[in-house]
């Protein structure tokens, strides 16, 4: 019986196209008061077959891409003209070039795909918690001599901005310049024009695709970026954003966990770079000189203007893993190269966890997490939710190496946003190590169950447009 051919899939592809085409030419030959309904239908037909063409030329997620080709074949006429709207070619914007790098390993891929190369640093500060991370910013920048340039998906009005512009009093008080970057989408409602007025009395100031009433293509890019360049000699980046729940002063989802890092030497160059690029528009540089002693380090970044980086650097070190594999998101939404690449070392025998939150900031992104660990957890990839509140740090931990920076473990970090981050080695891996660690003590390992019904299958299904 399953022989027959109308057991076979491609049979019913195959007679789904036929029967199209009979009943265009059947309503245009045989039922002439129809013919203008059988026009439209062609021309829907088409629109929707042009539609599908062009987004299976683009390159990209093949997730995302059938994610869309499935929207455009059930609105045939509203799905075809929102991709087109949305897929509308871009100027390119935030391109960085770092010229006599590297041209070795990945520093050669990160030089090919998004402009950076190997540099390296004469001190790393880990920061275990938010507190940290802004107490170690504020006292940098206080000091500052030279410049202080500031990018975050979300500046907040609240005790902690007060704080930091205090500092940022004390640095233009000392002659630097200041430049200023935040998140027109993550910044939206959390600034009033006083607050903006009260940042740009202390130098220049930028908005990245400000929030308007009328829908655009832009809206769906943002920069999550999380970067602070002091003199550019002290970069800082990590998950944390500037307010007042990233250091605990107001709890809305229990304790917020973050993290962050200091780097001190030539790496904090190349996080200028990427500051200056957004800037800019572009922004060109030579490679920095590493000093003998300084530890080596690669940082990099992802913008729609480059070519996927991040996304492919950690599945090489996934699957080059011998040992463990750590991680820490608020988010676990990923592709199946992904997916497949974490399955695989678990089976390998690599000890693969994943810490995710135990107290949500948005429901459906944890629905979505959860399904997703769902159809990881078999393979032997262990989950656990971090049960004091909030995980909101990001990084993932391979043997000796460690990925830290503003990447969510999501689609939409690796193929929509401005990310930046940075593959450290060194002592400081083990302070990550060891942090990761407590972080697991204080959660409870889940057994996730597959979703059935429409629910499980649509949270997956819209996940990578999500």
């Amino acid at each position: 019986m399953r022989n027959l051919p109308f057991f076979k899939l491609n049979f019913w592809i195959i007679s789904l196209i036929a029967a199209q085409f009979a009943a265009i030419i059947f309503l245009c030959l045989f039922i002439p008061s129809l013919i203008n309904l059988a026009a439209a239908l062609l021309l829907v037909w088409l629109l929707s077959a042009i539609s599908s063409v062009i987004l299976f030329a683009r390159k990209g997620c093949p997730e995302i891409k059938l994610v869309w080709m499935v929207f455009i074949a059930a609105l045939p006429v509203a799905g075809a003209l929102v991709y087109l709207i949305a897929s509308l070619p871009r100027k390119p914007y935030g391109v960085l070039t770092v010229t006599d790098g590297a041209k070795n390993g990945l520093s050669s891929a990160a030089g090919e795909l998004c402009g950076t190369c190997a540099a390296g640093y004469a001190n790393a500060t880990y920061f275990p918690t938010g507190s940290e991370f802004w107490n170690a910013a504020q006292v940098s920048i206080k000091n500052a001599k030279k410049s202080v340039y500031i990018e975050f998906f979300i500046i907040s009005a609240g005790h902690l901005m007060n704080t930091i512009m205090q500092s940022l009093e004390q640095a233009k008080k000392n002659g630097a310049e200041i430049k200023i970057i935040f998140d027109g989408v993550g910044s939206a409602f959390r600034l009033s024009k006083r607050d903006v007025k009260r940042l740009k009395s202390l130098g220049e100031v930028k908005t990245f695709h400000r929030l308007t009433p009328l829908p655009h293509s832009k809206i769906n890019v943002r920069d999550h970026r999380k970067i602070i360049v002091v003199d550019g000699k002290t970069a800082f980046t990590g998950g944390v954003n500037l307010a007042d729940e990233y250091v605990n002063l107001t709890s809305p989802h229990g304790f917020w966990k973050d993290t962050g890092v200091a780097l001190h030497g030539s790496a904090a160059k190349i996080f200028e770079g990427m500051f200056l690029s957004v800037w800019n528009g572009s922004h060109e540089m030579s490679a920095p000189k590493i000093a003998p002693e300084e530890t080596p380090c690669l940082p990099y970044y992802d913008s729609p203007c480059a070519k996927a980086f991040c996304e492919d650097l950690l599945v090489n070190a996934i699957h080059s893993a011998q040992t463990r594999v750590c991680v820490l998101t608020p988010y676990f939404c990923v592709s199946e190269k992904t997916a497949a690449a974490l399955t695989f070392a678990a089976r390998r025998g690599v000890d693969v966890r994943v810490i995710i939150p135990h107290v949500p900031d948005k429901k459906y992104a944890f629905a979505v997490s959860r399904a997703f660990a769902a159809s990881l957890a078999p393979s032997g990839v262990k989950f656990y939710e971090y049960s004091p509140g909030f995980m909101h740090a990001k990084c993932v931990i391979c043997d000796g190496n460690a990925f830290m920076g503003s990447y969510n473990f999501d689609f939409r970090s690796f193929h929509f946003n401005y990310e930046c981050g940075v593959m450290l080695s060194g002592t400081v891996c083990d302070e990550i190590l060891n942090d990761f660690n407590q972080c697991l003590a204080l959660s409870a390992q889940i057994t996730p169950t597959k979703r059935k019904g429409v629910l499980g299958f649509l949270l997956r299904f819209f996940a990578p447009l999500i």
